[in-house]
């Protein structure tokens, strides 16, 4: 299933100098950033450990 993200223009400048830089694709940026939020409150360590 394909979702939209909305960005502002910074943000997608941001995000397009991000994946250049990485020579990966804005939707691996995105998706690795967001999995570092997750892991950053927890919410990785609570799902393996079963607490959700």
């Amino acid at each position: 299933m394909k979702r939209k993200v909305y960005l502002s223009k910074e943000q997608r400048r941001l995000l397009e100098r991000i994946a250049e830089s990485l020579g990966i694709g804005e939707s691996e940026v995105l998706r690795q950033a967001f999995m570092e939020y997750a892991k950053s409150i927890n919410l990785i360590t609570e799902k393996v450990h079963g607490k959700i």
